[in-house]
């Protein structure tokens, strides 16, 4: 009997054979990307706070949405023309280019961290910000449409916590290098910080070449993931060119979310999520950048914090999602986040004292991570390839940043408010959020079922021979 417990057990956390070579090279792509966020985002939030001043920081994330509108219809075009892994080609390696450039740059002794100046008009710690916004909108898109576009529902229940665990064992390890370097290595600031940011382009390169093994070492038929949508894009990749479809092409995830409701339930959620974590998030900032004089010090702040979620978010990956996933499916899965969250605000409106507001933003930001992410990109796997990769891009770009820019909005409304007041209008905004992402997971969960269950493909007006075979297939699920 003990015997059987310990195999239930072991199948929890089991990967067949054959899958080992993909879940590897998947898990650390996504510890080497998420290495590398983990110690950019610190910077981007400690740097532009002392070179521009923190209190600019939500309308430079006003300022960021509208940059990103380009961004996002480049990257549109780029999934007509490419590859799918040519895109986190492109990601990676564009982005670790970028690093090295403000590494340049912000070692200069004039214009980069070494002037301890807060101003306003210092262009270059706004470039800076910039540049990590599109590194910060792009990341969740280009690993998760390719991670979608390779898996089944599946191994995606199987696989997905995973990849996540690797993403926080990566975030561990440059969290806790970053925080050490500052209070041990007596560095100063103008040379410690760009140093990170280049040890951060270091790991975009090896990104890149792990994705490389991945499509040279992987058996092409074990990466064609959701075989239906796979046999119904090889078909429509066969039409003819036509001038005003690529125009149209760009526009086509934004026209996608528009009409399909499922894909617009999945918008909310990535929407709504983004705004609570917006508004602790500038509460927590606020009250760091007081406590910390120094770009230094607030960095390392900054390290901690990433350090303690990370470490809480690899818990949650591996002893959470994985199993949650696989014992309850992806329907109940979706629960899970949207109910603990609400108990980490009703805590903070029970004891609003600052640091209850510091662990209930860890813990949104760990739970969001690592079982919010994985669930929610689950129900991307029965979709058509313009859901994947365009509609999904302006979820997780867009999407991400107009709640950003909302919840921005926001947060400069409650500096004309005494801070208690502002504190109880923002958990009590964030509360009524939450319930509603309660109702739009329900309605995602049930389409999901549906579609499995009628054998349909989310995406394609008629399914075809291949996607019923292959519903048959999923249909456990």
């Amino acid at each position: 009997m003990q015997d059987g417990f310990l195999q239930r057990i072991h199948r929890l956390w089991n990967v067949n054979k054959e899958f080992q070579s993909k879940v590897l090279f998947l898990s650390l792509t996504f510890m080497l990307m998420s290495g590398c966020l983990v110690i950019w985002r610190p910077l981007k939030l400690s740097i532009f706070a002392k070179m521009v001043g923190p209190t600019f920081v939500p309308l430079a994330k006003l300022f960021s949405l509208a940059l990103l509108i380009p961004l996002i219809l480049l990257y549109s075009k780029l999934v007509d023309w490419l590859r799918r892994h040519h895109m986190l080609y492109c990601f990676t390696i564009g982005h670790g280019i970028g690093g090295i450039i403000f590494y340049f740059l912000l070692s200069d002794p004039t214009y980069g961290v070494a002037n301890a100046t807060t101003n306003s008009d210092r262009m270059l710690g706004w470039a800076f910000y910039f540049f990590m916004e599109s590194f910060d909108a792009f990341f969740a898109t280009s690993f998760w449409s390719f991670a979608d576009s390779v898996n089944n529902p599946k191994d995606a229940r199987n696989y997905y916590g995973f990849f996540v665990s690797g993403s926080k064992i990566g975030g561990i390890l440059s969290a806790g290098t970053l925080y050490l370097m500052i209070i041990m290595g007596g560095y100063e600031s103008h040379v410690l910080l760009p140093r990170a940011l280049f040890m951060g382009s270091l790991m975009l390169f090896a990104a890149a070449y792990t994705i490389y093994n991945l499509i040279r070492k992987v058996p092409e038929g074990k990466m064609h993931g959701y075989e239906a949508v796979y046999q119904l894009e090889k078909t429509r990749s066969t039409e003819s060119f036509s001038l005003w479809k690529s125009f149209k092409g760009a526009f086509d995830g934004l026209f996608i979310i528009a009409k399909n409701p499922y894909v617009l339930g999945i918008f909310s959620l990535v929407f709504f999520s983004e705004i609570v974590i917006v508004i602790f998030d500038y509460l927590v900032m606020i009250q760091a950048d007081a406590a910390h004089p120094t770009v230094n010090s607030l960095t390392a702040f900054y390290a901690f914090y990433y350090f303690i979620y990370n470490v809480i978010g690899l818990g949650i990956a591996f002893f959470g999602t994985t199993p949650i996933l696989r014992i309850f499916g992806l329907r109940l899965s979706l629960f899970a986040y949207p109910v603990l969250t609400i108990a980490l605000l009703v805590a903070t409106v029970l004891y609003p004292q600052g640091w209850v507001l510091f662990a209930a933003l860890v813990g949104l930001r760990a739970l969001n991570y690592a079982l919010n992410h994985p669930t929610r990109e689950v129900l991307y796997i029965p979709t058509v390839k313009q859901i994947k990769f365009k509609a999904k891009t302006w979820t997780d770009a867009f999407g991400s940043r107009f709640a950003k820019s909302s919840g921005s909005l926001f947060n400069m409304s409650m500096n004309y408010l005494p801070h208690t007041a502002a504190v109880v209008s923002s958990i009590s905004l964030s509360i009524s959020i939450t319930a509603v992402c309660l109702f739009v997971t329900y309605f995602l969960g049930k389409k999901f079922q549906h579609c499995i269950d009628n054998r349909l493909v989310i995406g394609s007006d008629e399914p075809t021979e291949n996607e019923l075979a292959e519903l048959d297939q999923v249909k456990e699920i």
